[in-house]
């Protein structure tokens, strides 16, 4: 008993900075229904905006994020909170982080992508990484009057490219973050698209277009818009051959260039799906 007690009063009178160091390693779920409710110096060292910062939200989150789970259960048995959410849960996140989230990436069970996509544009100004999952038509036209809020952002990923607000989100892009460095995407690569790319976003570094409808004449134009790219995928899409001599030798400059599983045939099929929106 003695030794059990002197135990949890060593751990209770830890320095704030020893237990960060250690909640540095915990998940989020940990932090916000585990480590508050030990102690008060666990409580205070929990809630340190700087364990706040990554506010990935995607890793199982079918399984993290459901009413009957695990992490609802603790809600509700530790808080009381009876009516469990994924949104409620991210604005628990970003409150906690006080404006220091660096990087926030959703999952796509949100009830209002929009209006949580809103909530983070307004209590996270020091974000560099965001991720979204697919959109709806309407919350995709949003997204370029979001990023002036966003200065420091320097890479985005989108489920899927916006099918029609994509040039303008481009150049919010070029206009309000002189870091942006890295995008990550998937769709139909239309020509508009290609020539926003070139004409707003050059500087780029890294550009991701896996699993997107990129026709091989889109491709070489990106790659010859883009001069500064230092890593580019076009991995499994449908426009082009991941053998074909010309692309390859424009790729040749990039340090990582990755084409594999690209292919020129079905072209008309699958293009025709694509542009169509899907």
């Amino acid at each position: 008993m003695e030794t059990a007690s002197a135990a949890s009063t060593q751990w209770a009178d830890m320095e704030t900075d020893c237990l960060m160091h250690v909640f540095a390693r915990l998940d989020l779920e940990d932090l916000a229904v585990a480590a508050p409710l030990v102690c008060r110096g666990w409580r205070r060292a929990a809630a340190d905006p700087s364990l706040w910062r990554a506010l990935d939200l995607r890793r199982d989150h079918v399984a993290r994020f459901m009413t009957w789970g695990a992490l609802a259960d603790a809600f509700e048995r530790r808080y009381a909170v009876h009516r469990f959410s994924l949104a409620g849960f991210l604005r628990l996140c970003v409150a906690r982080a006080r404006g220091c989230a660096e990087d926030v990436a959703l999952p796509p069970l949100l009830a209002d992508p929009a209006g949580e996509i809103d909530h983070i544009s307004l209590h996270c100004p020091r974000l560099r990484r965001l991720a979204l999952p697919q959109l709806t038509a309407g919350d995709e036209a949003r997204l370029p009057d979001l990023v002036p809020r966003w200065p420091l952002l320097e890479h985005l990923e989108l489920e899927a490219k916006p099918s029609f607000s994509f040039p303008a989100l481009a150049a919010q892009l070029a206009l309000h973050c002189p870091g942006f460095a890295s995008l990550k995407t998937s769709g139909a690569v239309k020509p508009e698209d290609v020539a926003a790319l070139a004409r707003s976003l050059p500087r780029l570094r890294s550009l991701c277009l896996d699993r997107s409808y990129l026709p091989k004449e889109h491709l070489l134009a990106i790659l010859a818009g883009c001069r500064e790219l230092r890593e580019f995928s076009a991995r499994s899409c449908v426009g082009f051959d991941d053998e074909d001599e010309e692309v390859l030798r424009c790729g040749a400059r990039i340090q990582r260039f990755d084409v594999g599983g690209s292919k020129s045939k079905l072209v008309e099929d699958l293009g025709l799906l694509w542009i169509g929106g899907i």
